[in-house]
């Protein structure tokens, strides 16, 4: 028996070593061609993207250009970038010409794995010197999203912006070519004078006035005030900084506000209260402040659930606190854990959806129909992910029942 199994096995690894020496073989004549074919693309695409450059010589690409830029020419008539960015898939590569002005000339995809249809609702519309993007400088730059594929036109955006970062640095100035959340922990650090801490926002449970938002690490936390980031160390404020990096000692105003604001920050406590009999099984938990704020713990039913239908992968829900004040009004809203499509649903867990909500009351909190068009004024939606927009709006309206419930005795509808 023991030999009857070992020919077999031998057999199946000769075959599995054969494959593989096949496919490695494939991939040397492939990739040089496959290389080439690009390289013959980009050079034919130089003067499309920019029709009046002469004198085309190649510029060297280091770390300060920003992350994307794979190459880059520089002419008389100005510069020519070429960038490779993940829009719905990797390997979409796009180049980009920039006048001396620092403005785009022109725009060409000479390579992409889209998917057919996000493409095709993209690059007519964006491709070539007629595109949107015409025009247009680093000062002012407006990303062109188009609905219903997302991925695809922002990663054409964001290379169209790397492009014209990366003239402005070719041709010898400065740009800043962090990301905002790199320039969002660069600044916390800054005023708290610290380095390569890591912050993490607040979930607000009491109505801080006149601070936008509060960034804690283990070192102290910073309160943003306007465009101010004010640095607080055991209540007391330290240093003011800038996004551009200049830093100044905190002004009396704005002592006062953050001194106000951290009694009410350090002071907040939350106790449990009995979840309602007649609430949502979405509400989880139920936490009160002192000042009569209550705190929602909910799980949604996103694209993970896909309504009540378990039948996605990942059979997830999406979870979520939000702070409804006494008066009614939502405080903050704070994603905890999603398992969304990457790029579409996922957009749930950001400051920036959530950020939508604050000050909401119960009746701006709608639902659009997946039949129906949405409008610039609802709240929650995120473009082309329905199903996680809508399984979040109705979580939220279910917290609201849950409020209405504890404060008013009211009854679920």
């Amino acid at each position: 028996m023991k030999k009857s199994n070992v020919m077999p096995a031998l057999v199946l690894g000769c075959i599995c070593i054969v494959v593989a020496l096949m496919l490695s073989a494939v991939n040397m004549v492939t990739g040089p061609i496959i290389a080439a074919s690009q390289n013959a693309a980009a050079n034919a695409a130089l003067l499309e993207v920019l029709p009046n450059g002469t004198n085309f010589k190649e510029i060297e690409i280091t770390a300060e250009y920003p992350a994307g830029v794979v190459a880059g020419y520089k002419a008389d008539g100005g510069f020519v970038f070429q960038m490779s960015v993940t829009g719905k898939s990797s390997g979409l590569v796009i180049m980009c010409g920039v006048d001396a002005d620092g403005r785009v000339v022109g725009t060409k995809v000479i390579a992409n794995e889209e998917t057919p249809g996000y493409a095709a609702k993209v690059f007519p519309e964006v491709e070539g010197t007629d595109g949107k993007y015409k025009g247009m400088a680093l000062d002012g730059f407006d990303p062109y999203l188009v609905a219903g594929a997302t991925l695809t036109s922002r990663a054409y955006g964001e290379a169209i912006k790397a492009a014209l970062q990366s003239a402005i640095l070719a041709a010898g100035g400065s740009v800043d070519v962090r990301t905002p959340e790199q320039i969002l922990q660069d600044t916390c650090n800054l005023a708290l004078g610290t380095e390569g801490l890591t912050f993490e926002r607040w979930f607000a449970t009491e109505y801080l006035v006149g601070v936008k938002n509060v960034y804690e690490c283990e070192s102290g936390i910073v309160m943003i005030l306007g465009d101010k980031f004010i640095g607080v160390k055991d209540g007391t404020p330290v240093l003011a900084a800038l996004e551009d990096g200049t830093t100044s000692e905190v002004s009396a105003e704005d002592k006062a506000v953050v001194e106000t604001a951290y009694a009410l920050y350090s002071g907040t406590t939350l106790t449990e209260v009995e979840r309602p009999a007649e609430a949502s099984k979405r509400v989880t938990k139920i936490e009160v402040t002192a000042t009569g704020n209550y705190v929602m713990y909910m799980r949604a039913a996103g694209n993970g659930i896909n309504g009540e239908d378990y039948s996605h992968p990942s059979g997830e829900y999406i979870e979520f606190m939000v702070c409804i004040s006494a008066d009614g009004k939502i405080i903050d809203v704070k994603t905890t854990y999603q398992s969304e499509s990457q790029g579409y649903g996922d957009a749930c867990a950001t400051d920036e959806y959530t950020e939508q909500f604050k000050g909401a009351t119960a009746d701006k909190i709608v639902i659009t129909p997946e039949h129906e068009s949405s409008t610039s004024t609802d709240l929650g939606i995120i473009s082309g992910s329905t199903i996680t927009s809508n399984g979040y709006q109705k979580a939220l309206q279910q917290a609201f029942a849950a409020f209405k419930l504890l404060t008013e005795g009211g009854s679920e509808s």
